[in-house]
Parts: structure tokens; sequence; C-alpha cells
């Protein structure tokens, strides 16, 4: 299952999801369509199952994926600027296989975490990531890892509903805000 944030690895992921003799599973936000980017000429592939560091860090782990990378990124953004924190932002790419040894090097370096996406709170697979840090990194932990997601409910079809259910770049802030 694999969940691009960028047009590259829209066009990567895709040809490779193309090539592979197992069923994937191409998941895409609608906030892709519209969204401009550098697109490799040719023959691009990009692997599946390995997470992308889209920008490194040295205080807080941002992990996610689809639409809330860009948000993550912006994140960082302000956290730097506002509080001097270094937050590395990771972009999963693939759900399964999950790359967990990028997202696990990233928490021991860091200390702390917060997991991101779309999806609602309850049942999310933020809740799987987090679990798994929790287990395998507790040690390397300074905190608790964090959780942000879309409000308990139905997403509503309405772009100014949507914009209130959706999590944004202040839900990120708030979340990591809470653990520095």
């Amino acid at each position: 299952m694999v969940y691009p944030a960028t047009p590259a690895d829209a066009k990567g992921m895709l040809k490779s999801a193309i090539r592979d003799n197992n069923p994937i599973l191409f998941v895409e936000s609608q906030a892709l369509y519209g969204m401009k980017g550098l697109v490799p000429e040719g023959e691009y592939l990009v692997p599946l199952g390995v997470a992308d560091v889209k920008r490194p860090g040295t205080d807080i782990t941002l992990v996610a994926w689809g639409p809330l990378v860009h948000d993550c990124l912006k994140a960082a953004d302000k956290l730097k600027a506002e509080r001097g924190v270094s937050a590395e932002v990771i972009d999963l790419r693939s759900l399964v296989p999950l790359d967990m040894e990028t997202v696990l090097r990233s928490v021991q370096k860091t200390g702390r975490c917060v997991v991101a996406s779309q999806a609602i709170h309850i049942g999310s697979y933020t809740g799987e990531i987090a679990s798994t840090i929790q287990d395998e990194a507790f040690d390397y932990l300074d905190a608790p890892v964090k959780r942000v997601g879309a409000k308990n409910g139905i997403a509503p079809q309405s772009h100014i509903l949507e914009a209130a259910f959706l999590p944004n770049v202040n839900d990120i802030l708030a979340a990591a805000n809470s653990i520095l």
C-alpha cells in the first residue's frame, strides 16, 4: 500500500507498483492533483517500502504520509523559526511494507515523535506506528509519542467543514510543542 505526497513520488511509485508482481494498493489524495513539482523524465522508479527523510533534524521526529507531509514540513519551519527546534520530517510513502527502521533510527536520535495522518484518530494507522515506536524505542524516548489525525466521525464533503475536520499545521505544532 503506497501513498505518495509529491508529484515525483507519484510517478516513481506508480511505475514501481506496475512493475511489482504483488498486488499494490495505490492511494492518492485529491490535494496531489493540482500540486506543482518536479517530475523526473523517462524511466523513474521509487522503491516501495522505503521511507524518505524529507528534512533532517535533531530535536523531534515528525512522521507522516500523503498530504500531511507538507504540513509537517511547514510545522518544522515554524518550530525552527519560533523555538529554534530542529525537526526531522519523514515521509513514509509506503504503509505496507512499512519502513520502521528509518522511523526508529530517527526517534533514537531525537527522543521525541509526532505521527500524523488525515485518517480519523480512532483506528488510524498512526496508532500502529506509535505503538511500534513505543515498543521498540522506549528507552530512547524523552516524551510520549503523540498522534495527530482527523476528528472522529465521517468526513464532510463541504470544503469549509473539511478544513475544520482534517488536521493541519497548527495541530502538528500543538502536538510537537506539548512534548518539547
